[in-house]
């Protein structure tokens, strides 16, 4: 992996911690050998557009190490850790979607960066829906990588209260040993010494030998408590950018209906595909990568995909 560069920067009333990797970077760390990594028609591209990088629930800047050492062959890659996660500061407030937006459009501002290209993971994914419908000046395209199209309320059997409390359990932050257990059989088919790093900058240990998460649990709520009250459904007709859509999920067949429980693994990678393939048909200029056979952290388990996608489709013009 390309190592970044660590800096902070003032975003409004917020201090942001964000990882940085650059040509410069991957020249060096890539000379005198081949950049073989790199699809051949990127290698000569200059000047290509900057791409921002926001995580998921939970997870920092990190996240995206394995992808962004090649997407900076020709990108200056900017990753954020996001309000209350990672090295970035943990007010009590700001936890919604504008504000969270509203941080990472301040911080490119301090950055001096115009038009960007945005990925965002998961929950970071519906941040990155809504900076995209807010500003859409500042997008040229948005990658939303297994993104919880969803609203909550819609989910089967789910209730404010329950999906406000609901948390990972307890028991795996015990010890370091079974934290890693826990996520290695998770991600037991590509499962390596950099995805441990990746996992562990989001957790730090306690005297006793526990670990406890970088996002606080009251800061967590916060987080839900916005994620139910979001309204994500009406930002998808309002993008004008190119759409790149990649759900962790089968493309569903034609008269195939979305399951009537969301309890098994299978039902919820049904459902993410039913949906994805709805809000697909309101965006404008959208596309779809059809990612079966994954897991929610596309960009740990299938990076190479997801890095040659994000190179074609942002420079695809």
């Amino acid at each position: 992996m390309i190592e970044p560069r660590s800096s902070f920067i003032h975003a409004g009333a917020v201090r942001l911690h964000y990882l940085e990797w650059t040509p410069e970077l991957y020249q060096s760390a890539t000379a005198p050998q081949s950049p073989k990594a790199v699809p051949e028609e990127f290698r000569d591209l200059s000047d290509g557009i900057p791409l921002v990088l926001l995580h998921g629930f939970g997870a920092t800047a990190d996240t995206w190490r394995l992808v962004a050492g090649d997407l900076c062959a020709n990108h200056q890659v900017i990753a954020f850790d996001q309000r209350g996660h990672g090295q970035s500061e943990q007010p009590d407030s700001g936890y919604d979607m504008v504000t969270m937006a509203e941080d990472v459009i301040g911080a490119m501002a301090e950055l001096g960066l115009g038009q960007v290209a945005l990925v965002g993971h998961g929950w970071g994914a519906r941040v990155a829906l809504v900076m995209a419908a807010r500003h859409p000046a500042l997008i040229s395209h948005l990658i939303l990588v297994d993104c919880p199209h969803m609203e909550p309320r819609h989910w089967p059997g789910m209730t404010r209260e329950l999906f406000i409390r609901e948390r990972q359990p307890q028991e795996i932050y015990a010890s370091q040993p079974t934290y890693l257990h826990t996520m290695r059989r998770e991600l037991r088919d590509c499962w390596s010494a950099q995805i441990e790093q990746i996992l562990l900058s989001a957790v730090y240990p306690q005297p006793n030998g526990r670990l406890e998460e970088r996002l606080r649990p009251e800061n967590q709520r916060r987080i839900r408590e916005a994620l139910w009250e979001d309204r994500a459904l009406s930002y998808y007709s309002k993008l004008t950018c190119p759409v790149l859509l990649v759900p962790a999920a089968d493309q569903p067949q034609p008269g195939e209906e979305p399951p009537e429980r969301l309890e098994s693994p299978r039902e919820f990678a049904a459902a993410k595909g039913y949906i994805a393939a709805q809000v697909a048909r309101t965006i404008p200029h959208c596309t779809v990568l059809w990612m079966p056979n994954t897991v929610h952290d596309i960009q740990l388990q299938r990076p190479r995909i997801l890095t040659d996608a994000i190179l074609h489709f942002v420079n695809a013009d």
